[in-house]
């Protein structure tokens, strides 16, 4: 039972990552209501990542729709913050991780609110340093909760390097592939969880943004942008409710 309920957790995992990020949030109190322990928990959410950036790749990179002279950089930054966060978590007081979830959610809705003006499809993006420090901090977050990860890169991306919503979910997608692997080997170790747990989240999970990147490529900036204001809504009523 608890396999299979595992594997339609990461199906939806996967649908929702794939165009806005956000999972996370809903999936990791809901794995805990399972009874799984908190470390196994992390471990989980972060393989449904994995198979998250691996099912989305390939449609996000047939619509030409990955930024290759940024990812390369992003990919770095997300991957050290990714190593350092998932080290970190290990030993942090669970108390602190709800309060840790609400000020992280209320900058994003902060940023999803505010007016913006995303830039049509192009190269020549330039890397921004106030950026560059920001997707560090993303990259820790991801690596440590892997809640809302690529929701907050997402807004970076559009915010600081004038990427469009589409562009700026096909360039996570690319970037992040390196620092969920990270993350998600470190927090493995770290952890409990049988191996057949994690397969079922990484099989589910990419066949859930296989159907996802589609949806998001086929509809475009506008559907991700109503997306990712609707999960950071629900994002923040949840937070409330569990404080």
């Amino acid at each position: 039972m608890e396999l299979l309920l595992l594997s339609l957790l990461g199906l939806l995992m996967g649908i929702v990552t794939s165009i806005s990020g956000g999972a996370g949030v809903f999936a990791v109190p809901t794995m805990l209501a399972f009874g799984i322990p908190p470390i196994n928990v992390l471990a989980l959410n972060r393989t449904s990542d994995v198979g998250v950036v691996l099912g989305a790749f390939k449609k996000y990179h047939n619509s030409k729709n990955i930024n290759w002279k940024l990812a390369p950089f992003i990919a770095i930054l997300l991957g050290i913050g990714a190593l350092l966060g998932s080290n970190f978590v290990i030993n942090i007081p669970k108390q602190f991780l709800t309060y840790i979830i609400f000020g992280g959610v209320i900058v994003g809705i902060f940023f999803l609110l505010k007016p913006i003006k995303p830039n049509t499809h192009t190269t020549e993006h330039s890397f921004n340093i106030s950026g560059g420090l920001v997707l560090l901090l993303v990259g820790f977050w991801s690596g440590a909760f892997g809640m809302a990860g690529a929701t907050f890169a997402v807004i970076v991306l559009v915010h600081f390097f004038k990427l469009s919503f589409l562009e700026a979910r096909g360039t996570d997608i690319a970037a992040a592939i390196p620092e969920t692997i990270i993350s998600t080997t470190v927090l493995y170790f770290g952890s409990t969880v049988p191996v057949t747990l994690m397969f079922a989240m990484f099989i589910s999970s990419f066949i859930g943004a296989w159907i996802g990147s589609r949806l998001a490529v086929k509809h475009g900036d506008g559907f991700i942008k109503k997306m990712m204001i609707g999960i950071a809504v629900i994002m923040i009523l949840k937070v409330i409710i569990d404080l």
